[in-house]
């Protein structure tokens, strides 16, 4: 993936000078500073999103994998980034990224700016992102479920014109997402005691078990073995025992069983 990266980049450059020459807007949009969260080594989703953002006018600050709390928001502030961009593939993933957003809401710069955090990866989810993490952060955290959907959000976050409808309408979202997450319902416990007392009541002292139709021993006599050869799962057979090679075919019946009921060719009383 790394390696796709590098070789798309010289021609996102170059689209881009030839955009500029003639006379298109090629000014940068907003910088995010984006990176896979500590303890998750997977970047490829996250660099997906690099490339997209990049052809979007995006200044793209990919610190890569592993990435602590302290160096995300220290490179964030080093840059002056509009957005900060979380990526994660694996659960414990999850809490990081929480932490990160306590830790922004903490800290009087993020704080005071609002500065957007978003959320992205394998693992994450709406209702996670709003019950888990926004709670952490007065700022906007906005869940990305894909790459796609990257640029429309960062477009409207750092759009005068559309971030205060967006923010609303994420608010809204939210709180719907949290309410319904709030009213589902666990299992119903009962105590022990009210369980064993709900027990079946039986009886047995009065029971009186039917007879069976037939005891003893029955015969069958004149049975067509190669008949019941095909309606026997010869694969435990071969799984526990040792048998030649030739007759190991599962499907088929083995050839000492055929030779048996050509000897035989009906079952003995037993």
């Amino acid at each position: 993936m790394k390696q796709a990266v590098a070789h798309l980049l010289p021609f996102i450059e170059a689209e881009k000078a030839a955009l500029a020459a003639a006379g298109g807007d090629v000014r940068s949009r907003g910088k995010i500073v984006i990176a896979t969260v500590k303890g998750d080594v997977h970047d490829i989703g996250k660099n997906i999103v690099s490339v997209v953002l990049e052809c979007n006018n995006f200044e793209v600050v990919n610190m890569g994998v592993m990435v602590p709390c302290a160096q995300i928001l220290e490179k964030a502030r080093e840059t002056g980034a509009d957005l900060i961009g979380l990526s994660g593939l694996i659960t414990p993933s999850l809490e990081e990224m929480a932490f990160v957003a306590g830790e922004m809401e903490r800290d009087e710069y993020f704080r005071s700016r609002k500065i957007p955090l978003l959320i992205g990866g394998a693992t994450t989810s709406r209702v996670h992102t709003a019950v888990k993490i926004a709670p952490n952060y007065s700022g906007p955290v906005v869940y990305v479920p894909d790459a796609s959907r990257s640029v429309p959000v960062a477009q409207a976050l750092v759009s005068e014109e559309q971030r205060e409808g967006f923010l609303a309408d994420l608010h809204s979202e939210y709180d719907r997402v949290r309410n319904l997450h709030g009213k589902k319902k666990g299992p119903n416990f009962i105590p022990l005691a009210d369980a064993r007392a709900n027990r079946e009541q039986t009886d047995w002292s009065t029971y009186v078990p039917p007879r069976p139709k037939f005891i003893g021993r029955r015969t069958f006599k004149n049975q067509d073995l190669s008949k019941l050869a095909e309606y026997i799962d010869w694969g435990p057979f071969f799984q526990t025992g040792t048998w030649p090679a030739s007759s190991r075919t599962f499907s088929t019946t083995p050839w000492w069983v055929k030779r048996l009921a050509r000897s035989s060719p009906t079952a003995r009383p037993c």
